[in-house]
C-alpha cells in the first residue's frame, strides 16, 4: 500500500493538517459514499450513485483507487486505470467533500493519478468524462475537449469526454506540477 504524508495550511494559512494519500479498503465504502453525496446534484447526478457503489464494491472494476484523508478523515477519493493493450488509461470517480471544494484537495488528488499514469510509459493518452461544472479544472492541465452530450448525466447535467494526449511534453508539464503541490503542500 503506498502513503504519503504532507502537511497542509487551512484555509486561513495558520494551522497544519495531516494530509495523507492511501489506497482505497473496503472499509472506505460508507464514507467515500457520502462524499459522493455531498456532490449531488451539482457534479453528479443521482443515478450516479448506484453505479458509484457497484464500482467501489468491484475489485476489478476500481482497479487503482486513492482516497485522500484530511484530519485521519477521508475528504476526497479518486481512481485511475489502464486498458491493456490499447496504451491508454484513464481516471473514474474523482470527488471531494463539497464544503472542501476550492482549497487544492482536487487538484493534489488529480496530479496523484496523473503522475502514476505517466510513469507508465505505454500509456499515451489519457481520457475522462466530467460536467460542465468542473471540465474547466482539468483543461488547465491540458485535457481537450472530445465531445460534449447536453443532458448526458441527467437533465441539466451535460457530459463533457476529455482527453489528455501523453507526448514529452505533457509528460513534464504533470511531473512539475506534481513536484510543486508536493513542496506547497510541505511549507
Amino acid at each position: 500500500m503506498n502513503n504519503r504524508n504532507s502537511r497542509n495550511k487551512n484555509q486561513h494559512g495558520n494551522l497544519n493538517h495531516d494530509l495523507v494519500l492511501r489506497d482505497y479498503q473496503p472499509g472506505d465504502l460508507t464514507v467515500c459514499i457520502e462524499v459522493f453525496n455531498s456532490n449531488i446534484p451539482t457534479y453528479f447526478a443521482e443515478i450516479e450513485r448506484a453505479e458509484y457503489l457497484e464500482f467501489l464494491r468491484d475489485p476489478e472494476d476500481r482497479q487503482h483507487y486513492l482516497v485522500l484523508e484530511l484530519d485521519h478523515k477521508i475528504v476526497a477519493c479518486g481512481g485511475y486505470y489502464v486498458v491493456p493493450n490499447e496504451s491508454r488509461g484513464g481516471l473514474s470517480f474523482g470527488v471531494v467533500t463539497r464544503a472542501l471544494h476550492g482549497r487544492g484537495l482536487g487538484k493534489r488528488l488529480l496530479l496523484e493519478r496523473l503522475y502514476r499514469l505517466i510513469k507508465i510509459f505505454e500509456v499515451k493518452e489519457i481520457a475522462l468524462d466530467t460536467s460542465q461544472s468542473v471540465f474547466g479544472f482539468f483543461q488547465k492541465l491540458g485535457f481537450v475537449i472530445e465531445k460534449i452530450t447536453p443532458d448526458g448525466y441527467t437533465l441539466g447535467l451535460d457530459r463533457y469526454d476529455m482527453k489528455l494526449l501523453l507526448d514529452d511534453k505533457a509528460r513534464e508539464r504533470i511531473q512539475a506540477a506534481y513536484e510543486d503541490v508536493l513542496v506547497s503542500r510541505q511549507t
